[in-house]
């Protein structure tokens, strides 16, 4: 557009510049009026013959004026403005990725800054160091602002695991994990035998993921599966149930065991407006169900496997019993095996500290 402008101030120009000459004759036939001592005298002028010569000064075309207008450059500008253009240069090579507008944002800095220098103490062009005073500050904002969003974040040991086990294979960003740890309540400790949920008594107005330990699950004192470290405790209460219900079975810990605990509503108010995010808890806490289900599947279809009756007051009693002997490989042949299956201290069937 630039160049289309000038080439049409150029065109008028040169229109405006061209002239001609017109030329002057005389009449063949004319005559003369002399006026003298209030005397009118007309005479007859004599035939003029000569013809006038015109000429037309040559003119240089439009493109003799654009090819011809500067005979004798200047000298090469100072070497402040050849390296303001030279980061210009730079700016326009950025590719775009996020470290790319950091590479644009830093170019257009000290871009900027080289002509603010250059206008100010070698051409003492005020308008320009005004600009380019502007256009320093506004791209160095945005630096910031971006050099801040791209800072590494970093968790606490626990939680990247956690990170790096469920959240990052399905491309979930560390700023978008951040924002789901937000919503976070508390990181609960429990003890050996400690129950975390009581069927009936306690609401469902969490979700909770294991850290470290194992603990089980069971209903009407009969266990059900085994949660490790990285799976939820509360999946199925997930879909469809809400906070003013029960837990239909009682959660304890058969160890030790950290429980990162999220407040349900404000999680699922804060991943509402995220498609991405809401798809990536569906799965993570589908999938997760789905493993419980064969386990409860599996257990249901071997025999009698109970709870002690007094887990709850802390007693030093077997977690897991056997009722009889003849009754195949029972629940505690089960759990064994799901423990097997993590890689975890096998339980006994005979009486014996689960601590």
């Amino acid at each position: 557009m630039l160049f289309l402008s000038a080439l049409a101030i150029g065109m008028i120009t040169g229109l405006q510049n061209v002239t001609t000459e017109v030329p002057t004759t005389e009449s063949d036939g004319g005559s003369t009026v002399t006026e003298g001592m209030g005397l009118l005298e007309t005479t007859k002028a004599s035939v003029a013959s000569d013809f006038v010569n015109v000429t037309i000064q040559e003119r240089p075309s439009m493109w003799d004026m654009y090819l011809n207008h500067c005979p004798k450059w200047r000298p090469i500008n100072h070497v402040f403005f050849q390296a303001a253009n030279v980061f210009f240069l730079l700016s326009f090579l950025a590719p775009h990725t996020p470290s790319g507008l950091i590479w644009l944002r830093v170019a257009l800095v000290l871009g900027c800054a080289f002509s603010g220098l250059w206008a100010w103490s070698i051409e003492c062009y005020l308008d320009a160091v005004v600009w380019n005073s502007a256009f320093f500050i506004i791209n160095f904002v945005y630096f910031a602002v971006q050099f801040y969003l791209m800072r590494p974040i970093k968790f606490h040991k626990d939680i990247e695991e956690v990170y790096v086990a469920l959240f990052k294979p399905l491309r979930v960003s560390r700023r978008q994990f951040r924002r789901v740890l937000m919503c976070m309540r508390n990181v609960r400790h429990l003890k050996c035998h400690e129950l975390y949920a009581h069927e009936k008594v306690t609401k469902v107005d969490s979700l909770s993921l294991v850290l470290s330990g194992k603990l089980v699950v069971s209903q009407n004192q009969r266990a059900l599966h085994i949660v490790f470290p990285h799976h939820f405790l509360d999946s199925p209460e997930w879909f469809g149930v809400s906070t003013d219900e029960y837990f239909q079975v009682s959660i304890m810990a058969m160890e030790e065991s950290r429980v990162l605990v999220w407040h349900r509503d404000k999680l699922k108010l804060s991943i509402i407006s995220d498609a991405f995010l809401q798809a990536v808890f569906d799965h993570i806490l589908g999938r997760d169900v789905v493993h419980k289900l064969m386990q409860v599947s599996e257990t249901m279809s071997v025999s009698n496997g109970h709870l002690p009756n007094s887990y709850e007051e802390g007693e030093d009693k077997p977690m897991l019993v056997v009722k009889k002997a003849g009754d195949g490989p029972g629940i505690t042949a089960l759990l064994n095996r799901q423990l097997q299956g993590e890689h975890a201290p096998l339980l006994r069937p005979t009486p014996s500290h689960a601590c």
